[in-house]
């Protein structure tokens, strides 16, 4: 039989990794062909906004497959944090 809840909890975890990786990839591609250094396109927004919602994503999904209730609870402090930084791009006008 299946386990659902595992593998919707492992399914979360590597797609927010996916899109860690995806968003890297797509603002180091932008920062070559416009000449520029990659710190200068993870400065934007908008890969800021999925690097968070990456990272975010990652932390839940690590938090739900973990065993030790200390470790989930420490995952998901620092999907508190991604949050945190999601709430302070929304206040600040970002996106």
């Amino acid at each position: 039989m299946i386990d659902w809840v595992n593998l919707g909890s492992n399914a979360l975890w590597i797609v927010g990794l996916s899109v860690v990786l995806a968003t890297l990839s797509y603002a180091s591609w932008a920062a070559s062909v416009h000449n520029e250094k990659l710190t200068t396109r993870l400065k934007q927004t908008s890969i800021r906004f999925f690097l968070n919602l990456g990272g975010l994503s990652f932390c839940l999904g690590l938090a739900a497959t973990s065993g030790v209730v200390l470790i989930a609870i420490l995952w998901v402090v620092l999907a508190a944090l991604f949050v945190t930084q999601l709430y302070v791009l929304k206040k600040n006008g970002k996106y």
